[in-house]
């Protein structure tokens, strides 16, 4: 059985060539903004030092300790939708290379 941990949706909004990113679980809701370039989309995120007041504006405070597991795994979903060939993370947001 999937727990509230394990059972997340990553979608992706778009509105040109930027757009929104939703990271879902039961109980949390995440959104970080993209842009699109020629070879690329990065997605923005907050560093280390913002990501706790960043989820509790988001009424997510239950992702303020998770935030590498988060990224991670909008890592893991954007590969498989995006079919990227390299992956750079970074302190403030993910380079998704074509």
């Amino acid at each position: 059985m999937a727990t509230p941990l394990t059972n997340y949706t990553v979608e992706m909004e778009h509105t040109g060539l930027s757009g929104w990113i939703s990271y879902r679980e039961s109980m949390v809701t995440l959104r970080f903004a993209y842009e699109r370039m020629l070879t690329s989309i990065y997605v923005f995120i907050p560093g280390d030092e913002q990501w706790s007041a960043y989820c509790r504006s988001s009424g997510a405070k239950t992702a303020t300790p998770r935030r590498s597991e988060i990224i991670h795994r909008l890592v893991t979903e954007l590969r498989n939708q995006q079919a990227p060939s390299m992956v750079q993370i970074n302190e403030f947001g993910i380079e998704i290379v074509f």
